[in-house]
């Protein structure tokens, strides 16, 4: 699996180097900033941290070389077989879907990157937009992480009789499925939430008969308790690879640590640094709508010492990373962080 990791990276920064080439926003042999690049690709402002992002991992890898802020390239550029990506893709765990609808979308990401052409509505032609959005979670390092979640979740204690659960983000539930496997022999009161009703719409049609079960509209970026969450009466947060859009971590976490009971768990999933090939498809999904402000920062996964902190500022204690760093799943650059709500 690791070398389809490393040739599905390389692809990737393949098809970086192309769209970069073919479209003159960089050309051989000549020094650009990245606003320049930006600039000359004509990007849309909200996805130009995108561009900055691929430019970094090309730096990283050699690809680009760097003098007082300007990038040039350096030998030959990468090039992206991409005919290799359905194989990648399968070696790695993914449904079919996923090679021909990246695919797809590498086709148009000139046009994504400049706003003339929107994400969403592409994904749509390929068919449900809830089965698109999930099918990339399908893959073996997810799926380990997911059960890992729901084994560490089986484990938490209720306050009372009825084990109170927060879903957050819960999207296309992949994450639930795992969880809820596990708690079958619990008494719960488990509330799925997203910030989309199409997702629980979905959620509620596929888990309509499974006991203690609600759904509800929640946004990270606004206070819980306006949105029916009560102080200190959650067991466990879950929150599965979603953290991550929130506009105002320490804010968000804050919400959370406030609904949580002290010695109650909040178990998530996260990635720790950028994915090149995410990079060229689905974090497209990241940047903000036009009519928002744009990104804070380029940097949209943050590493397990950033997290440690950025938690126990609001009231946790950090107790487990997993995978750890020597662990072979710890290549796919997920981990699964279990902290705890402490008494201040």
């Amino acid at each position: 699996m690791n070398s389809a990791l490393n040739e599905l990276e390389h692809v990737s920064l393949g098809v970086m180097a192309q769209v970069l080439l073919h479209t003159g926003a960089l050309p051989l042999q000549v020094w650009r900033s990245a606003g320049q690049i930006n600039r000359a690709l004509g990007t849309a402002p909200r996805h130009a941290w995108i561009v900055r992002r691929w430019l970094a991992a090309l730096t990283r890898a050699g690809a680009l070389g760097e003098d007082a802020g300007r990038l040039a390239w350096q030998g030959t550029p990468p090039t992206a077989a991409i005919d290799n990506l359905p194989g990648l893709y399968a070696e790695l765990g993914f449904p079919a879907s996923m090679a021909p609808l990246h695919s797809q979308v590498i086709e148009c990401l000139p046009d994504l990157l400049r706003d003339q052409l929107a994400l969403t509505p592409l994904l749509l032609q390929s068919g449900d937009l809830v089965a698109v959005l999930g099918a990339y979670q399908h893959n073996r390092f997810t799926a380990a992480i997911n059960q890992a979640l729901a084994a560490r979740a089986s484990e938490v204690r209720a306050h009372g009789d009825v084990l109170r659960v927060l879903e957050l983000g819960g999207g296309a539930a992949c994450t639930t499925h795992a969880v809820l496997a596990t708690l079958q022999a619990h008494e719960k009161d488990y509330r799925f939430t997203d910030i989309s009703a199409l997702f629980t719409g979905a959620a509620q049609r596929q888990f309509r008969l499974e006991p203690g079960m609600h759904f509800a509209l929640l946004d990270l970026d606004r206070g819980f308790a306006e949105q029916g969450i009560e102080a200190r009466s959650q067991d466990l947060v879950i929150a599965g690879n979603v953290l991550h859009n929130a506009r105002d971590l320490p804010q968000s976490l804050g919400q959370i640590r406030a609904c949580l009971r002290d010695g109650g768990s909040l178990l998530f999933s996260e990635s720790i640094a950028d994915n090149p090939a995410m990079l060229t498809f689905m974090h497209l999904l990241l940047s903000p709508p036009a009519d928002a402000p744009l990104r804070d920062t380029d940097e949209a996964f943050i590493p397990p010492d950033a997290w440690r902190q950025v938690l126990q500022a609001q009231g946790f204690q950090l107790l487990e990373v997993w995978p750890t760093a020597t662990d072979p799943l710890a290549v796919a650059g997920q981990r699964l962080f279990h902290a705890v709500g402490v008494s201040s």
